[in-house]
């Protein structure tokens, strides 16, 4: 009986053995997987070309951020899932030295009007790109992303691939 139960119980324990290396093993993949394509929640550097280090309101900015120390500008636009993710975990409350910019993707300024209501992001520091003209000044195509502005320049430009991103970004401008 006791040699039975001893063998069971080493059955048992390599069993567990194979499932835990199977599960590392799989991990493993999942990650190859989401460095393949891209979708790493690590931010990505954007660049700002001939734009960097010109004054916010050259790009269509707020002229108040012309005057401003540290800022960041975020870009989120009303038809992407991130943006939305983001957009929910501010929970109606945009943090002290950010401006947000909702973009209309299907160019319809009202979607994006609708957007920064629908998250309660309307107030004093939310504005939307009408016509997408900031983004394409600065020749910008991906949202969610954030210009850091510092003495009221324009200095870099990255991703938001996450709410976990934002958190740490907002790190900067407080």
């Amino acid at each position: 009986m006791t040699t039975v139960l001893l063998v069971l119980l080493s059955l048992l324990a390599f069993g567990l053995c194979i499932l835990l290396g199977a599960l590392v093993e799989l991990f493993n993949q999942v990650q190859q997987i989401r460095t393949q394509l891209g979708m790493v929640d690590r931010a990505t550097p954007l660049d700002l070309g001939a734009k960097r280090d010109a004054l916010a309101s050259t790009v269509g900015l707020p002229a108040v951020l012309d005057d401003t120390g540290d800022a960041m500008v975020l870009f989120l636009s009303n038809r992407c899932t991130t943006c939305r993710a983001i957009a929910h975990e501010l929970d109606g409350t945009v943090p002290p030295g950010v401006w947000i910019v909702a973009e209309p993707v299907t160019g319809d300024d009202q979607e994006a009007e609708a957007f920064l209501q629908e998250f309660r992001l309307d107030g004093g520091r939310a504005l939307v790109d009408r016509q997408t003209q900031i983004a394409e000044q600065l020749d910008l195509n991906v949202t969610p992303s954030a210009i850091f502005i510092e003495n009221g320049r324009l200095r870099r430009a990255q991703t938001v691939p996450s709410s976990r991103q934002l958190s740490a970004m907002l790190t900067v401008v407080k």
